[in-house]
């Protein structure tokens, strides 16, 4: 591979001169730039891209935090940033926490040191720590789809407090009395998703609605997990179950509906079913699942970084 220094020998000029002009100064004349170029191309150099990256300070990459890929919402948003970001030059590198702090330093650690140029957060669980990275590193640090309790962090995200609280209120309306609350976060404890928890309690408080502690679900993610919860209540209804299911997750609430109606029981004559996401895959389930829609495209149609 040619070196630099062939490259000026090839030109007739200095080796600081190849130097400024790989690097785009503006003090190297016309003729002098077209002779360097004429050299590189003869030589077929390839600049290092290392060398490059430490030159410009910059990675071209961006990094993605999710809680879990395997979850179609995050897998949906992640692939419709990446391609966004590619139009820009980017590389996405996608993180995981599975709800672990730890990982989540872990994945901040990567914008200290410099391996990315900015990241994008769809899942906080130390909300200071995101904060004491988002002011170390102005506008690199970006929360998307997570609630943002801080006003010197940007943010892209729903309301999710509102949201949930409408819907909760809409089941209302119809008349439900008796909820089930599924989330996939957890109930007590103020991690990810806990302004939904939050609506809801102040749902129930503000309606005076006493609450089983058996029909509080936490960590629940996948259809299997709305399937176990289906069975949980069908064994443990002493003959008397909820007539309204709210869960965090469309993947939940499909599990739910199958086995509810497996069991003979009607979705929703008898137990109403909400989900959260509209996942694609909602308009395929045996009964059309009433959801809030999280719209992505929106939520990606402003720039996600700027430098």
């Amino acid at each position: 591979m040619a070196t630099i220094k062939e490259i000026a020998k090839k030109a007739g000029v200095g080796v600081g001169t190849v130097s400024r002009y790989l690097n785009d100064h503006p003090y190297v004349s016309e003729d002098k730039r077209k002779k360097i170029q004429a050299a590189i191309d003869e030589l077929d150099y390839t600049p290092s891209a290392i060398a490059t990256q430490l030159r410009s300070q910059s990675t071209k990459n961006i990094g993605v935090l999710v809680s879990r890929l395997a979850n179609p919402f995050f897998a949906e948003l992640f692939d419709a940033i990446e391609r966004k970001l590619n139009l820009y030059g980017y590389q996405v590198l996608v993180s995981q926490t599975h709800d672990d702090s730890a990982a989540e330093q872990r994945f901040l650690d990567q914008l200290k040191n410099h391996q990315v140029d900015g990241v994008i957060l769809a899942s906080v669980e130390n909300h200071e720590l995101v904060r004491s990275f988002a002011q170390a590193y102005p506008q690199k640090v970006i929360l998307l789809n997570e609630e943002n309790k801080y006003r010197d962090i940007q943010s892209v995200t729903l309301n999710h407090y509102q949201a949930t609280l409408d819907a909760l209120n809409y089941l209302f309306t119809q008349g439900h009395r008796h909820f089930v609350y599924v989330t996939g976060g957890n109930y007590t404890v103020k991690s990810h998703g806990y302004s939904r928890t939050k609506a809801f309690q102040d749902f129930t408080k503000q309606h005076q609605l006493s609450i089983d502690p058996d029909w509080l679900f936490s960590q629940k993610h996948t259809a299997t997990d709305g399937q176990e919860i289906a069975r949980n209540l069908i064994k443990n209804s002493k003959n008397t179950l909820p007539d309204a299911i709210f869960t965090n997750s469309d993947e939940v609430a499909i599990g739910l509906i199958d086995e509810l109606q497996k069991n003979n029981i009607s979705v929703p004559k008898d137990i109403a079913v909400i989900g959260y996401d509209d996942q694609p895959f909602a308009r395929f389930a045996a009964v059309p699942l009433t959801t809030i829609r999280q719209p992505i495209s929106a939520m990606l149609t402003r720039p996600l970084i700027s430098y």
